[in-house]
């Protein structure tokens, strides 16, 4: 009887997650169509506004891989803000200069807006975040610095933070740029890569999570030095690991708990960068 009596409040427990995540469509005048994204609701939303935390996938994936995948959904259920998980294509989320009907930087900005008009959430910055991964890190850094003041946390996962640019990393380290996206000329690259752009960043608290063995970890330390540099704070985690999803399934809790701190005042970054993971030996 016990046993029954528990399966059964599981099931509820289940069903009632389930039910705060739900699917829509965003039509987009940009591109032209509608595209699906999802929103992931917290189990006790604020009677006021909500802090509200965007997330973009990245390439090859798309708006349900990580509510997909069991670890990461339980993780973004368990968040105590609304997610918004937005489908992002292959479009890297910049207006191509390439192709004019390309235009995912300003669908991304029809999607936030469309979540202001449904979602209960905040539009201050204090409250409102920016995440993705690998191509969705590259288009959340890049799109913050574009809007800056807008996101009042930023964090990237294994994202390409020195990219467009040209293959002159130590080997393993580079990427092939897609020139269908961002056209094949170097000046053009400079104006669209977030290494160069990152003083935009400096009224948001930022988070990047690098992987040991990742072809991109070479473009995050220069990253990293550029804020230094420009004396940015930010928390860096490193896991062991490669540019791999189950990566992005670990370092999602890390990225949830940093947001959930900065939006209840606590904030992600300190008065210095330094990291809040070791460096593996």
């Amino acid at each position: 009887m016990r046993l029954v009596l528990l399966l059964a409040l599981t099931f509820l427990a289940r069903t009632v997650a389930a039910e705060r995540i739900t699917y829509a469509e965003v039509h987009s005048s940009a591109l032209g169509r509608s595209l699906p994204v999802a929103v992931v609701a917290p189990a006790t939303p604020r009677s006021g506004p909500n802090p509200v935390l965007f997330i973009l996938h990245g390439r090859g994936r798309n708006h349900r891989s990580l509510l997909d995948a069991p670890a990461a959904r339980e993780a973004l259920l368990a968040a105590s803000c609304y997610v918004v998980l937005p489908q992002g294509e292959d479009g890297w989320y910049i207006n191509s200069p390439t192709n004019p009907a390309a235009r995912y930087e300003t669908y991304l900005e029809e999607v936030i807006a469309w979540a202001d008009r449904h979602l209960p959430i905040t539009r201050d910055a204090t409250g409102r975040g920016l995440a993705g991964w690998s191509m969705g890190g590259y288009g959340a850094v890049r799109f913050a610095e574009t809007h800056p003041g807008k996101f009042g946390f930023v964090a990237s996962v294994i994202g390409l933070l020195d990219f467009p640019r040209p293959e002159t990393l130590p080997e393993g380290q580079n990427y092939r740029v897609p020139t269908v996206r961002f056209t094949g000329d170097p000046a053009v690259w400079a104006t669209l890569n977030p290494l160069h752009a990152v003083e935009s960043l400096r009224s948001s608290a930022l988070a990047l999570v690098l992987a040991s063995t990742g072809f991109e970890r070479t473009m995050n330390e220069r990253f990293i030095a550029e804020l230094a540099a420009k004396k940015l704070p930010v928390r860096v985690h490193r896991l062991e690991g490669g540019h791999e999803f189950s990566l992005v399934e670990r370092a999602l809790p890390l990225v949830l708990a940093d947001a959930a701190n900065f939006f209840h005042n606590q904030p992600a970054a300190t008065p210095s960068p330094h990291e809040t993971s070791p460096r593996p030996q």
